[in-house]
Order: C-alpha cells, then structure tokens, then sequence
C-alpha cells in the first residue's frame, strides 16, 4: 500500500479566505549568536519516491520575501548538532479502533534515531496533556501509548492543542517535531470555520510552530460520532491538516475518507523523512518592525524537493 501525500493545491477550493490574527508571544528554542541568523529544519525528498543525494550548504538556496540571503551553515540529521525531539500527539476524541494501530506506532518509536528524546501527548478541550514526558526510553513511551475517549464533547480545540504543546516544550534540542494523529476536524469556532483558512485556532498553531522551528507531521484517523461520516466535514479536516503541515515544513497520510488499514507505510514513510532532514542557518535581513516573513528553500539539485517552514518570524532590527 502507498501512502498518499497531500497536495494543498487539491483542496484549494475549500479555502474561502485567510483570517489574520495577532502573532502568540513564544520563546525561539535556539538561541543564536546574532539575531539575524535564523535556523529552520528542513527535508529533503526525492521525486517519485526515490532516495534524494545528500546535500552540502552550497546546494541550498533561501530567499526571505523572494531575497536571496546568505546560507550560513547544513547539518544533516545524523549529526549531534542535529539533535531530536518528536512528540506523537492523539486526538483523545477519535474512534477507538485506533487501538488496532498500536503495533505500528510502538514500531514507529523503535525507529527513531537513537538519543532521541520522544514524548506522547493526548490533545482535548484545547490542551495537551503529557501521557509521557520527554524521554530516551523507547519502552515508556510504548507503554504511554492508549486508547483515544472516543467522545466527541463538542470541540477538541486540536488547534489550540497543538498551541499548548509547543507552550510546554523545553529547550535542548535542535530538531522538533510532531506527529498529530487527528481528523483535523474543530468545531472551537462553528462549522463554518472548520474549513482551512478560516480557522484562528489552526493560523494560531501554524504561527506558534513556525516561531520555534516545529516541523509537524499528521496522520488522518476518524473521528467519533455521527461527524466521522460527513465528507464535508473530513474533507474540511484534512484540508486543515494539510495547511497545518505544508506551512510547518511536514507532510499530511491519509487515505480515503476513513482510518487506513494500517499505518505502517505512512510511518515508514516519515522514518524516511526524518532521516533525510537538515538543519538550515542563514542570515535574515531584519525588518524595521517585527513579524512574520516568507520564506523559500530550494535547490537545483535534480530529483530533490525541499520541504520547509513557508514563513519565519524575524525580530525587529536593532
């Protein structure tokens, strides 16, 4: 089974606008020498699937609104300066034949890089609860790995909770990431904004994980409740997933409108990414006021497409 990559393009017709809403105040993770060298992670993936050549820092090309700026350093992610956090984080209100899925997720764990600190985090009502705090032992976060409430209560908040979670993540490492298992559907502000674009809590966790250099994976399973069988509405989840991660530099699984069998491909897949990432400094210029920019790695390398954040936050110019 092949997993499907989601291309925003497909549901661009679901996105009615974009809703502006003042920037979260959080703390960078990583602190710098100079407030205009910013770091992002970034991934590289081979076209049609095939395994990408390793890249140098004279590969990578960035511009910072469409100018070009300096790429300072390119850590590969095998280096120790290269260091990860990955946080697998389930949406409590989803259907709980999600537990016939624990087996590959445990496996999932066990695949990732040694030293790597993971975490697992239950998301409702708008918060992230820490099932299991950040830790090397693979076998404690197996075992903080349950079974979802299968309630739906009105509103997950997923967004806000994906906001929460970023709140509580320590300093220390220089890749961070996240895998959400959701449907990506959030009722906090009404049915209308569920679609993508429209949703302030969705633009608040976008604006919250590029400002801390948090890559964010999703991996759609149903929902409970009579909503788990609204197309439109899975369709509106999805599109938000897929906002959520094409901004953060990640990638959205799924397959079809319902849990895919099994999820050991798609997480095969993302093995395969995390595996293939880098972490980017370049020099900014800054702006005369704060906020946020946008921002585009590339490379003219054939065959290899770069995934990164669509926009950084710069600080004042000093």
């Amino acid at each position: 089974m092949k997993g499907i990559q989601f291309k925003f393009t497909a549901i661009v017709f679901l996105v009615a606008g974009t809703l502006c809403i003042a920037a979260p105040n959080f703390a960078q993770n990583v602190k710098l020498s100079s407030p205009d060298l910013v770091q992002v992670t970034v991934t590289a993936a081979g076209r049609s699937g095939a395994a990408p050549p390793a890249l140098e820092r004279i590969d990578v090309s960035v511009h910072q609104d469409s100018q070009p700026r300096p790429v300072i350093d390119l850590v590969p992610a095998n280096s120790p300066k290269a260091s990860l956090d990955f946080v697998i984080l389930v949406d409590d209100s989803l259907n709980t034949r999600l537990g016939t899925q624990f087996r590959d997720i445990k496996d999932f764990i066990h695949s990732l890089p040694e030293g790597s600190r993971i975490a697992v985090a239950y998301a409702a009502n708008g918060t992230a609860t820490m099932q299991q705090d950040f830790t090397t032992d693979r076998a404690a976060a197996e075992k903080a790995i349950r079974l979802p409430n299968g309630q739906f209560q009105g509103s997950s908040g997923i967004y806000f909770a994906v906001s929460d979670l970023i709140k509580k993540w320590p300093e220390g490492a220089a890749r961070r990431e996240v895998l959400l298992i959701s449907d990506g559907i959030d009722f906090t502000y009404g049915v209308d904004d569920t679609v993508p674009g429209l949703n302030p809590a969705l633009e608040q966790a976008i604006e919250a994980a590029q400002r801390n250099n948090v890559t964010i994976y999703s991996l759609f399973a149903s929902g409970a409740g009579i909503f788990a069988r609204n197309q439109f509405l899975i369709l509106n989840g999805q599109g938000c997933l897929g906002k959520l991660t094409l901004d953060t530099g990640g990638d959205s699984f799924f397959l079809g409108f319902q849990t895919p069998v099994a999820f050991r491909p798609f997480l095969q897949q993302l093995t395969g990414l995390l595996g293939r990432q880098y972490l980017l400094t370049f020099r900014a210029t800054l702006p005369p006021k704060a906020g946020f920019h946008e921002l585009k790695v590339s490379t003219e390398m054939s065959g290899v497409e770069l995934m990164a954040p669509s926009r950084i936050y710069l600080p004042v110019r000093p």
